[in-house]
């Protein structure tokens, strides 16, 4: 937990820039406004090339920032019109080589970038923040989806300042995101030929649940050490 705790000591430059990062998402989808049925007649169009039309799109809102093409729409488009199988594999083929892009754009490019968009104090702390990550940490927070929700895998980034080998990091990585792929495709599979209300509540539990978790988590962690003071 000593690692959560870090984050209340955030520089606010950054947290001000994170929160104009976040602004910045909604005013290009809005702007945009690329809905959920204009991508899913997109890839439905594709035909045959459907599967590699989601693949393409998944992988450019993990890697590229401010996509103004929602990934939670991505691969809920995919839930629906791919069978279980394919979808994952799409998945994790986007997921694989989005990994390998941001790693290596962090290791060779984040440094600086990152100076030039917050300054030297607040590049100063995210690069102690990603000293401190772990391969057991790493595993943990690829649970929390909504870390890459922005195009900006901010978990990758740590790690690559941390300076984890990439063979292991990366298997640490896809291994959660394999679980929670295959949960989810599967999940949505049963669900819509149930109720099509139902079709979206595994993309809003998988959304919300690591962030409640950690939420508890921390605050149980708190009320102990009081309680232990």
């Amino acid at each position: 937990m000593d690692y959560l705790k870090q984050v209340r000591h955030i520089p606010r430059r950054l947290i001000v820039l994170g929160i104009a990062l976040l602004i910045l998402v909604v005013v290009l989808q809005q702007t945009v406004n690329f809905s959920f049925a204009d991508f899913e007649r997109t890839v439905d169009d594709a035909g045959i090339f459907g599967p590699l039309v989601f693949t393409f799109v998944l992988f450019l809102g993990l890697t590229i920032p401010f996509n103004p093409v929602s990934d939670l729409a991505t691969v809920n488009v995919a839930a629906l019109l791919f069978e279980p199988e394919v979808s994952i594999a799409g998945t994790v083929a986007a997921q694989s080589a989005s990994l390998v892009v941001n790693y290596w754009f962090a290791r060779h490019f984040g440094d600086r970038t990152l100076r030039l968009l917050s300054g030297e104090r607040a590049a100063a702390f995210v690069e102690r923040f990603g000293g401190r990550m772990t391969y057991r940490t790493l595993f943990s927070l690829r649970f929390a989806l909504p870390l890459t929700g922005i195009g900006i895998d901010v978990v990758t980034f740590l790690a690559a300042l941390g300076r984890l080998g990439f063979i292991r990091f990366y298997f640490v990585s896809i291994i959660p995101w394999l679980l929670i792929d295959i949960i989810y495709f599967y999940s949505t599979s049963y669900l819509k030929d149930q109720s099509f209300i139902l079709f979206f509540l595994p993309a809003a539990i998988l959304v919300t649940a690591p962030g409640a978790f950690l939420l508890w988590r921390n605050r149980r962690s708190n009320g102990a050490t009081s309680a232990a003071a």
